[in-house]
């Protein structure tokens, strides 16, 4: 059984001094956000840009659940809570920890003929499969079950099932036999293989799987650079299984396809939409071997700009839209949702398109319902969310304010405002309520990125208002209020804030994210900036006449802190600084391009020559996703650009930290302390416990179970591209092993331990 979060938060016990307790911060979902009236059913989910989804049953419970997933971020998981007939989705975190590293796509599909759902994604050759079963929680999980390959004649050997790196293919039963074959388009982008599923035909058992590449150019149809596709198109079959996938030193087409192959009009063939890197639009085609008899599946008409008809709702999503065939409202008949599948110049809040499907049979009916299917139930602030928690009306309860990079803009650009949640909390009952979505109008300033902080920096005693830009630049806001007790009024100056000594404008070279804090101790609260370098400027506050600040640059890497230094450039550092635990000390905490939190000691010394200690490279194991891995075909490690504030949103004297993401979106932790002694306080659900550390390591990583019922464990350590470089198998009475890992790049990993069933991955940190 996969470890859950807070039986990873027990690592914690060895970078915490505190020995008789556990402090960590957990998932939770308890503070309601009402907006526009309404109770937002999503709103710690983390938000949506790129999202993949599929369904399947994730608890046992006979309902069918919702799996979103983003490639190069990880997945997210939504438990159907409602009944037959009339879901309700609520985010489970908890359930993506039984998921393994997944690339490009994932489906969930049922080979077996078990009615528990297995698992399809890229893998290392096109398709890898992962086979369904309920652990003893009734919870979904996954072994590895085989690559697939099928026998190629003319090379005389295997050959894997192909899909494009970034593509999206479509697994389906295709001939209408009970099992799901595998559409893709070839390595060229122009014609789409079909592997059939030959269980059947051979009469194999349920858990075989034996593909044959029937068909290299299913549908008869050949695509180009444009828009309209060549049908029916008069392919070449004479070498029908190909020697191997080598490009064509002749290609004329592309890669980056999005092939939905479904039944669109209910007639007992499979149509498809294909979604493509080069337009916003999707195309459909309709397939006529049934309507018109012909025997094999041929695309026999399209509408290069589907749902573009007086009453219909065309698809726009710059750029490379992807459609996904799956029963949203859960009345017996597939919907379509469809998203962006490009991470870069793509909508991020109109992002999730539905098309409810009310068709009969030969009557094809796709209404649309909603471009923010799922966004409007969510905290959802466009790409890289800044959450901040400061009290703007005076009521003694913090408020949150959510800034981002920006919302899409036509063209491609990104456009920032601010959003105000008024803390509407009380005994018992946190929340927040929405009260605009563009604080002070800021969308007219047309900000490209909006990283706010709050604090006095002219010396009047009001709290103003700083905003960090993607240029590297702030921009300041005077509090111009009558008094500190009175609700801020922010007024704009109208240069960008400067360093006075210098008299050059304030630049961290990208990405600005401030904090405003006294860090020397003298009584004036300086201005610390993140960066996209990853390190925090600290720029002492010197103000001596009320209402003039009065910035100098002290030091450009405070305490020679570096968040993600073992990762390349960019790094993006988002600082908070303050009391995060119960010991009442003040730490620097900070996000990153990787998604981990950092947090330093050292920076309520008051020593701004100090360097601080990093003391957790992974603080309560938060990275906002399950991401450990590069995507394939791609030479950077993907972000997930997480920035956090902490507060005590409840009023119940506990704490809370908000983390932002990539997607624009906000995940929710609450602070928890368990103290191992007391066995009513700990939780049950785990069996198996592991230990890692030190983390970051050195030289060497020290991997220590318990209590696992396995005859042996095997240890891993698999680096982001999937390749294992270290694994040994141990009989269980052992409980430890020491990997040596001096040898290896400073880098992130990932360690796995496998016992029987239990399948256990934490990131490791190596760093010299």
């Amino acid at each position: 059984m996969k470890m859950r979060f807070w039986a990873a938060a027990f690592l914690m016990l060895f970078s915490l001094a505190a020995r008789s307790q556990s402090i960590f911060y957990q998932h939770d979902t308890s503070v309601h956000v009402i907006a526009y009236g309404n109770q937002q059913l999503l709103p710690w989910c983390g938000g949506f840009n790129n999202s993949q989804f599929t369904m399947g049953d994730l608890n046992n419970d006979g309902l069918q659940d919702l799996v979103a997933f983003d490639p190069w971020l990880g997945i997210r998981t939504f438990i159907n809570k409602g009944t037959l007939g009339h879901p309700r989705y609520s985010y489970a975190p908890e359930y993506a920890l039984n998921f393994p590293p997944l690339y490009d796509y994932l489906v969930l599909a049922d080979y077996n003929c078990d009615g528990i759902p297995d698992l399809f994604h890229r893998g290392g050759v096109g398709y890898e499969v992962f086979t369904g079963h309920f652990n003893s929680l009734n919870e979904l999980c996954f072994t590895f079950k085989q690559d697939i390959y099928y026998t190629n004649l003319v090379a005389g050997g295997p050959s894997n099932a192909y899909v494009n790196p970034g593509d999206i293919p479509s697994i389906i039963d295709v001939d209408g036999d009970g099992d799901p074959d595998l559409v893709s388009y070839d390595v060229n982008g122009q014609s789409i293989y079909y592997y059939r599923n030959m269980r059947v035909e051979k009469g194999l058992s349920c858990d075989s799987l034996e593909f044959h590449l029937t068909d290299q150019c299913w549908g008869k149809v050949k695509q180009q650079f444009w828009r309209e596709h060549t049908l029916p198109y008069n392919c070449d079959e004479s070498n029908l299984i190909l020697p191997r996938h080598a490009r064509d030193a002749e290609k004329t087409t592309h890669s980056g396809n999005t092939p939905c192959v479904f039944d669109w009009d209910m007639d007992g063939d499979m149509d498809y939409l294909d979604g493509s890197i080069s337009f916003p639009n999707m195309t459909f085609l309709k397939n006529g071997r049934v309507e018109m008899g012909l025997g094999r599946d041929s695309m026999v008409s399209q509408d290069t700009m589907w749902q573009s008809y007086p009453g219909g709702t065309l698809v726009n999503l710059p750029m490379w839209p992807a459609a996904f065939n799956v029963d949203i409202d859960q009345d017996g008949k597939k919907d379509l949702l469809i998203s962006p599948n490009a991470s870069q110049g793509s909508e991020n809040y109109k992002c999730v398109w539905y098309y409810k499907n009310n068709s009969t049979p030969g009557t094809p009916s796709w209404q649309f319902e909603s471009d923010t299917f799922l966004v409007d139930q969510t905290i959802d602030v466009g790409t890289a969310a800044y959450p901040v928690l400061f009290d703007f009306d005076q009521d003694g309860k913090p408020d949150l304010f959510v800034g981002s990079d920006g919302y899409f803009q036509p063209g491609g650009t990104l456009k920032s405002r601010i959003s105000y949640y008024h803390n509407t909390s009380v005994p018992g009952n946190p929340s927040f309520t929405l009260v605009t979505k563009d604080f002070l109008g800021l969308s007219g300033l047309n900000y490209v990125g909006a990283a706010p902080a709050f604090g006095d920096l002219d010396g009047d005693g009001k709290t103003d208002m700083v905003i960090g830009h993607t240029d590297g630049t702030i921009s300041f806001f005077r509090n111009m209020a009558g008094s500190a007790g009175s609700t801020p009024i922010l007024v704009p100056a109208e240069t960008k804030m400067i360093d006075n000594y210098t008299l050059d404008t304030i630049n961290t070279g990208g990405y600005a994210a401030p904090f405003i804090y006294d860090v020397d101790h003298d009584g004036k609260p300086d201005l610390v900036l993140g960066n996209v370098y990853g390190q925090f400027m600290y720029f002492q506050n010197l103000c001596t006449v009320s209402g003039s600040p009065n910035l100098k640059l002290v030091n450009e890497v405070l305490g020679q802190a570096q968040v993600d230094p073992a990762t390349t450039f960019p790094n993006y550092s988002t600082p908070y600084i303050g009391k995060v635990d119960s010991t009442g000390t003040d730490y620097l905490l900070s996000g990153s391009n990787s998604g981990n939190i950092y947090r330093f000691g050292g920076i309520a010394s008051g020593d701004t020559a100090a360097t601080y200690s990093l003391l957790d490279a992974n603080y309560s194991y938060i990275d906002s996703d399950f991401n450990y891995y590069n995507q394939p075909g791609y030479g950077v490690y993907m972000n997930l650009r997480t920035a956090l504030t902490v507060g005590d949103i409840a009023g119940d004297g506990g704490k809370e930290m908000i983390v932002g993401n990539i997607r624009g979106g906000l995940d929710m932790y609450k602070l928890k302390i368990y103290f191992p002694e007391d066995t009513n306080n700990q939780p049950k659900r785990e069996q198996t416990t592991v230990k890692i550390f030190p983390n970051p390591a050195n030289e060497s990583v020290n991997v220590y179970w318990l209590n696992t019922d396995a005859a042996s464990v095997t240890v891993s350590i698999v680096n982001m591209e999937g390749q294992r470089l270290y694994t040994r198998t141990l009989a269980n009475s052992y409980h430890n092993v020491t990997i040596p890992v001096g040898d290896l790049p400073n880098g992130v990993y990932v360690c796995e331990v496998l016992a029987g069933s239990t399948r256990v991955y934490q990131k490791v940190t190596i760093m010299r």
